[in-house]
């Protein structure tokens, strides 16, 4: 997978619109003005297209030893987005790569916040420890679309590897045992 590292991680004036702002910055084209408004409406665009296996997401097919995967348009910047096929679920899923355990959780709390704020007060958020980091998952009751932010630590390599990701899916009941594809 394409990780696009970042030197600051997500820390802006404005995290809400900083986090759930432009498109993936391998789109072609320019960055769309950002506002919360549009953020918000294209993290939700994401969910609703869950059921319909994110069809109207996908974009070019890119052949992947652990299964299928499609180059997707994001909604965070300066992220990798893509459709994963795991085990028969497809899910979203965007990632990107922190400068350090301390940064890769203030963007995950920044992500939280900003996830929230775009979500109904149906959605209820369940946070827990994970094998490395930790992991928040927004869900409605009787629905099968989740949304989940987490930050975990590719271990590997000699030095972990800090990273932020989201997953958007059906499947999604414990994305804490979930492989992270990180490269």
């Amino acid at each position: 997978m394409d990780v696009r590292t970042r030197a600051c991680g997500i820390r802006s004036i404005l995290p809400v619109v900083a986090v759930l702002a432009a498109s993936c910055a391998s789109q072609t084209g320019g960055r769309e003005p950002t506002t919360e408004g549009n953020a918000c409406s294209r993290l939700q665009a994401v969910i609703s297209e869950a059921d319909a296996h994110f069809e109207n997401i996908k974009r070019q097919r890119v052949p992947h030893r652990l299964g299928d995967r499609w180059e997707a348009r994001g909604i965070f910047p300066d992220t990798t987005c893509e459709v994963w096929k795991w085990g028969g679920n497809e899910h979203y899923y965007c990632l990107w790569n922190e400068t350090g355990e301390v940064a890769a959780r203030q963007s995950f709390e920044e992500g939280k916040k900003a996830v929230r704020a775009c979500l109904t007060n149906e959605w209820t958020l369940t946070e827990k420890q994970a094998k490395t980091g930790r992991v928040a998952v927004f869900s409605r009751e009787n629905e099968d679309t989740r949304v989940a932010l987490r930050y975990l630590a590719d271990t590997r390599r000699y030095r972990p590897t800090w990273y932020t990701s989201l997953i958007v899916g059906n499947a999604l009941r414990d994305p804490g045992e979930l492989y992270h594809p990180a490269p």
